[in-house]
């Protein structure tokens, strides 16, 4: 007897899309799903497991593993914000990166530019980076970052710029009452093993990614998606523009707590 498929929550942009098939999930495919593909068996096989395997993709569709595990989504339960879990995430985000950077990969293909770094594949050290690391796409199995999920976005670039972006949603940044944004930017920092002069740099790292982020925002609005339009509507521009006010004032702050000891 065949099963309904189980629709997957998430994020914005394959909201209700993403379908669970037993141990399979089918979900619309990226446009470089023919780059990542063969990157994820790539990190699978320098001994990285925590992400999907990729079992194949027809027309605009594809076919990857299911990660078993919890997943924080809105209304975010408390466990998401804990300093063990946000540890966890550093931990997790060094080892893919470790994976990756043995990982060879074309710098004049046709990566996403949404949310890439800037300096992109040029950048030393580049690597292919997730770049949203949001808590959606991070799969935690007994209280630690298990695996991450959703590379629709990935793209060459800093390690230091994929921190950044993990560091907007898990500090977090925008402010959540009850937690000190400079002190969690240093669990992640630590958790991660980030080295000093990525330190220092960190904070301005995390304006820039900023920015990127309000523009990809600003871009879907402008053509009309309604899930966008919608986020946009409650925060607006008024609050993007206090957020980045507040980040270029608090600037000295969250380098200092980067920094000490």
């Amino acid at each position: 007897m065949n099963r309904e498929p189980e629709v997957l929550s998430g994020g914005l942009v394959n909201s209700g899309a993403v379908l669970r098939h037993g141990d399979t999930v089918e979900r619309p495919a990226p446009p470089h799903v023919a780059l990542l593909h063969p990157h994820l068996r790539a990190l699978r096989g320098r001994g990285f497991g925590g992400v999907p395997l990729p079992l194949g993709a027809s027309g605009h569709r594809e076919r990857l593993s299911y990660v078993p595990g919890e997943v924080a989504v809105t209304p975010y339960p408390e466990w998401a914000w804990t300093g063990d879990s946000l540890r966890s995430v550093g931990v997790l985000l060094r080892r893919m990166h470790e994976a990756a950077a043995g990982v060879p990969f074309d710098r004049a293909a046709g990566w996403p530019s949404d949310l890439a770094d800037p300096k992109g594949a040029t950048a030393p050290g580049a690597l292919v980076c997730h770049n949203d690391a949001c808590l959606e796409n991070v799969v935690f199995r007994d209280g630690r970052a298990a695996a991450l999920i959703d590379f629709d976005l990935a793209a060459p670039g800093r390690p230091v710029w994929d921190v950044a972006m993990a560091a907007r949603y898990w500090a977090p940044m925008r402010g959540r009452p009850g937690l000190d944004p400079a002190h969690r930017l240093r669990v992640l920092a630590d958790g991660y093993g980030l080295g000093r002069a990525d330190r220092s740099a960190l904070p301005r790292v995390i304006e820039q990614a900023t920015a990127v982020c309000r523009a990809f925002v600003e871009r879907r609005v402008e053509r009309g998606d309604a899930a966008y339009t919608a986020a946009y509507e409650r925060s607006g521009r008024t609050a993007w523009d206090r957020h980045q006010t507040w980040l270029a004032a608090h600037r000295p702050a969250l380098t200092a707590a980067l920094l000490a000891g």
